[in-house]
């Protein structure tokens, strides 16, 4: 049904037009007033997270911005329920079943890698409302490790991909396959699983070989999966893939080598605070993260790793702000006409709708102040929520800070 609009009328509220022109970008229905009314609380109380957050971003207080996405009518409980789907079974130092341990060696690596531009990454993918976040980082991880096995000679199931700017011929392969036949569907939307168990199902159970995306479509992302294995060897792409290796427990180090040698690494994270539910640009360093294994609940791939330094500090002097729902304006026009708006471009490239004007206050990728003089060392993470989240897509998270969030706790990476 449509979004009562009754509702926001009677209570005159400022966020009202915000709240509908949010609801028509992501074509967003309640099904009574009662529930319209509730969700408009909520993103009330997430548009006051954001708008609070990026306040402080622009002072130089935080590396990151954040952004009223497709998760803005979702509180943060139902958003760790409905959409992190990290299984809690085993033993996350040491995942079972792995054929070796990669650990730091004397090789040497460089400052910055990224495996994107070798046409290695598939395109980002969306797990929607269902918790298969395990399963596309299975996947990531595997068609990282073929792909670049392969160096663009794919066989001919696998036509219709292609991988990075190049556009490197390449195999996307299929996560509905993994959530239906992994330990024969256990591993439900609701329940979520285990990266390591999603490789060793293509391992063990299907010989080494999987579907392709479109030979075995993803249909769990309206949040059911029913467990039923549809898989048909005889059409699948031999991967080659043999087993997964661990890579050793919290040394982001050696993880930074896995990364460059051995392409695409599965990781699981805490993914559980609401500043990486509205992540928007920039280096997520996140005080209140966990990283012990049993406080893991994300499943993303690590694609790369650089170093960014902080935003700019807050213009000198008292500046009037503009509109506080700047922040909703996604693109040059509706920023621009919005009085008190202003489309300025923000490190990394990208633009960001701010309610200050652009110039020595806009944040680019310049050092906010001497604390912040020093390069910050970040993880290129590929998440599975669609292009729409983050820097489309991706994240970059912290490196080198005490193991922030949990990234090298639980990685892992397809032997080929």
């Amino acid at each position: 049904m449509m979004f009562h609009l009754a509702i926001l009328s009677a209570v005159a509220d400022e966020h009202a037009d915000v709240f509908a022109g949010w609801m028509h970008k992501h074509g967003r229905t309640y099904s009574s007033s009662e529930e319209s009314a509730y969700r408009f609380g909520v993103f009330k109380e997430n548009h006051a997270f954001v708008t609070s957050h990026n306040a402080r971003a622009k002072a130089g207080q935080h590396s990151f911005t954040t952004a009223l996405n497709a998760f803005a009518d979702m509180t943060n409980a139902e958003y760790r329920e409905q959409v992190l789907g990290l299984g809690k079974r085993g033993d996350r130092t040491r995942a079972e079943g792995a054929l070796e341990t990669f650990q730091r060696n004397a090789a040497t690596t460089p400052d910055s890698f990224d495996w994107r531009p070798l046409g290695v990454v598939t395109p980002v993918k969306d797990q929607a409302q269902c918790g298969s976040c395990w399963a596309f980082s299975a996947v990531a991880a595997m068609e990282g490790a073929y792909n670049n096995k392969m160096k663009g000679s794919v066989p001919a199931v696998c036509s219709q991909y292609t991988c990075g700017p190049n556009n490197t011929a390449c195999c996307s392969f299929s996560e509905q396959e993994i959530v239906d036949c992994t330990l024969n569907g256990a591993d439900t939307c609701k329940l979520g699983g285990e990266m390591h168990d999603g490789i060793m199902e293509i391992v063990k159970q299907q010989k080494g070989k999987i579907s392709t995306e479109a030979q075995y479509p993803y249909t769990s992302g309206g949040g059911t999966s029913k467990g039923v294995c549809h898989a048909k060897p005889a059409d699948a792409v031999m991967t080659g893939i043999k087993g997964y290796a661990n890579v050793t427990y919290g040394d982001e180090d050696a993880l930074k080598q896995a990364a460059h040698q051995h392409a695409i690494i599965s990781i699981a994270i805490d993914a559980s605070q609401m500043s990486f539910q509205f992540y928007s640009e920039g280096v997520y360093d996140e005080p209140k993260c966990h990283s012990k294994p049993d406080q893991l609940d994300h499943g993303v791939a690590i694609v790369g790793y650089g170093t960014a330094s902080g935003p700019s500090p807050s213009p000198p002097g008292p500046q009037p702000p503009g509109p506080a729902d700047c922040v909703n304006n996604n693109d040059e026009t509706s920023c621009g006409n919005e009085t008190g708006c202003h489309w300025c471009p923000v490190g990394g490239g990208g633009y960001f709708c701010f309610s200050f004007p652009c110039g020595s206050q806009t944040m680019v990728e310049e050092p906010a102040t001497k604390a912040k003089d020093a390069a910050t060392p970040y993880w290129i993470v590929r998440n599975s929520w669609g292009k729409g989240w983050g820097m489309d897509g991706y994240i970059k998270m912290s490196r080198n800070k005490n193991n922030q969030c949990g990234v090298a706790s639980d990685a892992v990476y397809a032997l080929i």
